[in-house]
């Protein structure tokens, strides 16, 4: 299991809300309104790679269009720093919470 942080810059909102959906449907949370975290599989994050890269042949995505895949490594997992409101679900996010009480 790897952690991403995954951001999108898409001018269209159909393919925009395309990859939104597909980070969603895969596990991913959302931090910022483009800025997703997801600590996925490799059979997973290999399938969402490939999907998010189909986006490209749709007819709204444009040449400025981009999306980028980061992967986190611990340290800079442990090393998150915020400013302003902090998220409490981080360890749901990062994978840490296994049972959710609500």
């Amino acid at each position: 299991m790897q952690t991403y942080l995954i951001s999108y810059d898409i001018s269209e909102n159909n393919p925009r809300l395309k990859a939104s959906r597909l980070l969603l449907r895969a596990g991913c949370f959302r931090v910022q309104k483009s800025v997703f975290i997801g600590t996925l599989s490799d059979t997973r994050y290999l399938r969402l790679r490939k999907s998010l890269d189909a986006l490209r042949q749709r007819p709204r995505w444009s040449t400025t269009d981009q999306i980028l895949l980061l992967p986190l490594h611990q340290y800079t997992r442990d090393n998150l720093d915020t400013i302003g409101s902090s998220r409490n679900d981080w360890p749901l996010i990062f994978r840490e919470l296994h049972t959710l009480v609500i």
